[in-house]
């Protein structure tokens, strides 16, 4: 590997399970997750001699799996609405995951805020890498941090005056 250009697997080994973690906050869904990193790194690799100069190729393929799950959500609340449209009754949301505690406090914040909450703290990616990502300016996304941090401290004072 040069130091200029890094090797696919190595990157893949290094960013894969923590890209992984980082997209099942923003999903809810491990499996939804996993399956847009691998194919955000299937494109990377693809695309590998463009994609390996790339100054951030971490980047590119972490906005390409964002963009897969972002279209997925789409997609699922298209089919959502067409189904309660053509049923009597609105269809039930039946796959929604099995949420840890984290995931659950994250379900409390709007889906920008969420992405920026898990890419920042799971991920470890700056406020420019998210930035990148989300496809928003830098200044809104430390907006999102601000405000999520907010509401959070917010839920966790309810429930520890609840219990």
């Amino acid at each position: 590997m040069s130091a200029e250009r890094p090797d696919f697997e190595e990157l893949f080994r290094a960013h894969y399970e923590r890209l992984v973690r980082a997209l099942t906050l923003v999903a809810g869904d491990r499996e939804r997750a996993a399956d847009a990193v691998q194919d955000a790194f299937v494109k990377a690799h693809l695309k590998w001699r463009r994609v390996g100069r790339y100054d951030d190729p971490v980047g590119w393929v972490r906005r390409v799996a964002i963009n897969k799950l972002r279209d997925e959500h789409r997609r699922d609340g298209r089919k959502r609405r067409a189904l309660d449209r053509l049923s009597a009754e609105p269809a039930p949301f039946t796959d929604a995951p099995p949420h840890d505690e984290l995931g659950e406090l994250l379900d409390e914040l709007p889906p920008q805020q969420r992405a920026a909450v898990a890419l920042f703290y799971v991920d470890r990616a700056s406020v420019a890498e998210i930035a990148r990502a989300l496809d928003v300016a830098e200044g809104t996304v430390k907006s999102n941090l601000h405000d999520a941090r907010r509401k959070l401290r917010g839920v966790l004072d309810n429930r520890e005056a609840a219990g």
